[in-house]
């Protein structure tokens, strides 16, 4: 991410590099809050501005996916492929799931014409914690 910052011109703040850092640390989705919130131990004096800013920039460079949901923030994802995501509808937590059979964009476009420009799976239920 760092470096697609970098190659994008942007400038590498101590907020960007922390900002960064929770995201590729976190592998729970985390939400701009949390992101926010994890980085003020190291940087309090950031602003969820500052957060909510970089995260539009790490969107548009595709550097992370935002899943939005109507039921709980939005949460991002540092895994910019395609796969599954497992969401826990009792504690939120989400998970990836990559060993699954997608079928890809290009056969879809052949088989009909649709132009796929982002792709997105989940599965809702309850996480190996909330089941137990």
């Amino acid at each position: 991410m760092l470096e697609g910052l970098k190659k994008s011109g942007c400038k590498l703040t101590p907020q960007r590099r922390s900002i960064v850092e929770v995201i590729t640390r976190d592998r729970s989705h985390p939400s701009a809050l949390g992101i926010y919130q994890a980085c003020r131990e190291e940087h309090p004096n950031i602003s969820l501005s500052t957060v909510y800013a970089t995260l539009a920039v790490l969107k548009r460079l595709r550097l992370v996916k935002e899943l939005e949901f109507e039921g709980m923030d939005n949460r991002y994802d540092r895994d910019t492929e395609d796969h599954l995501n497992l969401i826990c509808t009792r504690c939120g937590k989400i998970e990836d799931f990559t060993d699954s059979s997608l079928v890809p964009p290009k056969v879809v476009e052949q088989h009909t014409g649709f132009k796929v420009h982002d792709i997105r799976f989940e599965y809702y239920g309850l996480c190996s914690t909330c089941s137990s």
